[in-house]
């Protein structure tokens, strides 16, 4: 098959985003994250910062998250972009690459008191977000695309990579062999 573009998905702080910036400066192709386009979106609307960004994010329904698959779809439909979202069956059809990007729960909490996002927490409190976080996003999966979906589930993807066993650039260069036939 011929591929033009890259689609990431794969669970909280396993390496997708980071993965996503190394593909974009291979192949020059700009990034669509959901995740991205949801913050553009409360900065737009929220100028005045006192709604925060999970409270916003709280607030989206269902069809909101179907919308904004919708969004990217068409994004994707394009070609030549590197994809970094959560959910990637709405998919399965384009010409992309569909890599699930996975890691074990301790390897992606250490790498979580790293961040920002969980500052000043304790391993054990940010593993346990994790798997929250974890769930959370199966269930929406579920409830927008069919209780049998589990977005973390290979047979989805046409590649699945463990980023605690690999560096980014060996993630890298294995996608760049699955993915010869890319267009550039």
């Amino acid at each position: 098959m011929k591929y033009n573009s890259i689609i990431l998905s794969g669970v909280p702080v396993s390496g997708k985003s980071t993965l996503a910036r190394k593909l974009s400066g291979i192949y020059n192709f700009p990034i669509c994250s959901p995740g991205q386009l949801w913050r553009d979106d409360w900065k737009r609307l929220h100028t005045d910062g006192k709604v925060s960004f999970e409270e916003f994010w709280q607030g989206t329904t269902i069809e909101d998250n179907l919308k904004m698959d919708r969004r990217t779809r068409s994004v994707f439909e394009k070609g030549h972009v590197i994809g970094d979202v959560r959910y990637s069956i709405h998919c399965k059809d384009l010409p992309a690459l569909l890599v699930l990007v996975v890691a074990d729960l301790d390897i992606r909490a250490r790498r979580g008191l790293n961040t920002d996002r969980y500052k000043g927490k304790s391993f054990e409190e940010v593993r346990q977000i994790l798997v929250e976080r974890e769930k959370d996003e199966v269930k929406v999966g579920q409830d927008m695309y069919g209780t049998d979906y589990d977005y973390r589930d290979p047979k989805h993807y046409h590649l699945t990579l463990n980023s605690g066993l690999l560096t980014t650039a060996e993630e890298a260069s294995i996608i760049t062999a699955s993915a010869q036939t890319i267009l550039s």
